[in-house]
């Protein structure tokens, strides 16, 4: 570099070396250095930009990005990135514009495809929206299954009868909880043997739901040797989905009858301080709140204005990450005399059951939605001001669950104010009877 000192190649070449071993802290000085010897590199911009946006700094990082675009007005990856931005802000149509733009460059550019699939669905637009989400397992880090059978994948088109459709579960647990809950749709409408392969720790509830002829583990897949198969994700679009038809009834999740038992037994001898028991979950993985999920968990001391509402035991619904701020938490008191045994419970029969005993669970956009909603249980969602696609834009309803209220952050990061507003409402409910003990 010494030799070359006023060469921006060397130092731009240098960023993409370290890029490669991960060592991300020392690209933005490089890059910065080849900028100032050539500031009007589009590609060196657009670098800078991913860089910046993975330290959180996403104004300078969109300043890149236009800058990358104005630049070169055709440059795929700069358009994406900017498109991202803007999708991450709200701004959908300008989004939407901007992936277009670079599909028009590159046709081929899967990012784009891909991207492109969240604002629509987030829109409404199901039927484009699939068809770019399709795109998953060709992007750079691709989405695939957790297993894949050696079947032909299933277009749509109308199955045979000599085999089954094998839906394989993909993605985060509540994905599966959301989506395994279409596999009676699928034999409804098709006729089929249906045989769905979930996480491990989900059969058991997928079993006990009957959602599907067969359920059977990752590693059985390779042993069906007839039918079809489909990536769980993609079944919405292939049964035609649309949010402005209604779902037919779906049957709800189901615990084991141990399962019921078990915790009937252990709410009917805790020493709850109140009679109306309020499942709440705060916090979903960190590991997956990037991008459209960044955002969504909020600190349990934040809800701190629902137990004070003297009619109210918490029962925390919190496992792993997140479920240390119980233990400081200002209103540790308030929670139900058989915390201290749901604690060391992780396995989704015993969660379903715990669910299915309390009256009503607020929760975080995470995977505890969709098992408490599943179950049929009353489900208020805390959202983030623009929530993952599947929640839509606006409305208090739910297209998929109709045992769930929608509560929308009106100002980006401000869950004070969101809370505040529940817990008013849940006080009225509780004082006129809407929400009673059993």
């Amino acid at each position: 570099m010494q030799r070359h000192s006023s060469n921006p190649a060397v130092y731009s070449n240098l960023a993409a070396l370290l890029a490669m071993q991960q060592r991300h802290g020392e690209l933005e000085p490089l890059l910065r250095q080849a900028l100032a010897l050539q500031p009007d590199d589009p590609v060196v911009q657009n670098n800078l930009g991913q860089v910046l946006v993975q330290r959180g700094e996403l104004q300078q990082a969109e300043a890149c990005f236009q800058a990358a675009v104005s630049l070169d007005p055709a440059y795929p990856q700069a358009l994406t990135n900017l498109a991202n931005l803007r999708n991450q802000h709200g701004a959908l149509g300008e989004a939407i514009a901007l992936y277009r733009r670079a599909l028009a460059a590159d046709p081929t550019y899967v990012e784009a495809h891909w991207n492109l699939a969240h604002p629509l669905l987030l829109q409404g637009d199901y039927r484009q929206g699939f068809r770019q989400y399709d795109y998953r397992s060709a992007i750079a880090q691709p989405i695939q299954p957790h297993a894949s059978p050696a079947l032909p994948l299933w277009d749509g088109s109308p199955l045979p009868s000599e085999g089954p459709l094998v839906l394989v579960s993909e993605q985060g647990l509540g994905d599966t909880l959301q989506f395994m809950r279409l596999a009676p749709l699928l034999k409804q409408r098709h006729g089929a043997e249906v045989v769905l392969s979930v996480q491990e720790k989900l059969e058991p509830l997928a079993r006990q739901s009957a959602l599907a002829d067969r359920v059977v583990s990752h590693a059985e897949l390779p042993s069906l040797k007839r039918g079809q198969w489909l990536p769980l994700l993609s079944l919405p679009g292939r049964l035609g989905i649309e949010p402005t038809q209604p779902l037919p009834p779906l049957p709800p999740l189901q615990p084991s009858p141990q399962a019921r038992e078990r915790w009937a037994k252990a709410f009917a001898a805790a020493q709850d301080p109140a009679p109306i028991r309020v499942g709440i979950h705060w916090q979903g993985d960190p590991a997956h709140e990037t991008t459209s999920l960044r955002g969504r968990s909020l600190p349990l001391e934040l809800l701190a204005p629902l137990a004070a509402i003297p009619e109210v035991t918490l029962v925390s619904l919190q496992r792993g990450h997140g479920a240390e701020q119980l233990e400081r938490c200002g209103f540790r008191e308030r929670f139900s005399g058989a915390q201290a045994a749901m604690n060391s419970t992780w396995a989704f029969d015993d969660m379903a059951a715990i669910v299915e005993r309390c009256h009503l669970v607020i929760s975080s956009d995470s995977a505890m939605v969709h098992l408490a909603a599943g179950l049929g249980r009353p489900t208020w969602v805390l959202l983030k001001a623009i929530p993952e696609w599947r929640w839509g834009l606006e409305g208090s309803d739910s297209f998929w669950y109709p045992s769930v209220r929608l509560w929308r952050q009106d100002v980006d990061g401000d869950w004070a104010g969101l809370i505040d507003a529940v817990a008013v409402n849940l006080r009225g409910q509780i004082r006129s009877g809407e929400i009673a003990p059993c």
